[in-house]
């Protein structure tokens, strides 16, 4: 049950104190401009489909390639074109990169570290 002496009683987030839920809008008197917008639409060699928002540029302000969402593959505004940085190199993950930088084995030390001070915190 609510208190019923609450002093927050009967506003809004974003309306003058004490004014009630008809109260003004704070934001009423903001003067803010809109920006037209357009969603462009990137496939990477996966078939995959990323569709971010952009303020409405002229077409040679809009990027040519952009970041898979959901594989990290370069992406172009064109469905199945090869978009690959260096044809001699296969595309990596950020998993691939980080297992190049450190054996196994060091990477089996920095997990116990970071489990034991999880541990100590009782976090785990």
């Amino acid at each position: 049950m609510v208190n019923a002496g609450h002093a927050f009683k009967g506003t809004r987030i974003g309306t003058e104190y004490s004014s009630g839920a008809s109260g003004r809008h704070l934001d009423a008197e903001r003067k803010s401009a809109s920006v037209d917008r357009i969603v462009v639409s990137y496939w990477c060699m996966e078939g995959h489909e990323t569709r971010p928002t952009f303020a409405k540029l002229s077409d040679p302000e809009i990027p040519e390639v952009w970041e898979c969402g959901r594989c990290g593959r370069p992406a172009g505004r064109s469905p199945g074109v090869d978009l690959s940085i260096d044809g001699d190199e296969p595309f990596k993950s950020h998993l691939q990169y980080a297992k190049e930088r450190r054996t196994e084995a060091e990477a089996m030390k920095v997990l116990e570290d970071a489990l034991r001070q999880l541990r100590e915190r009782h976090a785990l």
